[in-house]
């Protein structure tokens, strides 16, 4: 089939010819194969970067979650009536976070 194919393609004939020549070239196969470990590394180093990237974004969702949520009890506690200092030793929020809440 290759054969077939060769004969009726020009362009895959040269290309089938080429590829056979630079295979029996020792220096040609070491540059190739040190190609194909560089595009392999580099492909290993982005997942790895992809990976740390999404961790990295999962705890910043769950930080902002946390203080989303901790605004939300302060303001539940400002509707409820209870003073600034009161909000703040329960939450962990400065006075001026909580004022800001206020207004």
């Amino acid at each position: 089939m290759e054969e077939i194919a060769m004969q009726e393609d020009q362009v895959l004939k040269k290309a089938m010819d080429e590829w056979e020549r630079v295979s029996q070239d020792p220096e040609v196969l070491l540059a190739y194969e040190a190609r194909r470990k560089a595009l392999l590394d580099e492909k290993s180093a982005l997942k790895r970067a992809e990976s740390l990237g999404k961790i990295e974004g999962e705890k910043i969702g769950e930080k902002r979650g946390r203080e989303e949520t901790i605004k939300t009890m302060a303001l539940g506690m400002i509707h409820k009536g209870i003073d600034t200092e009161t909000i703040s030793e329960l939450t962990g929020l400065s006075q001026e976070e909580i004022n800001s809440l206020r207004h």
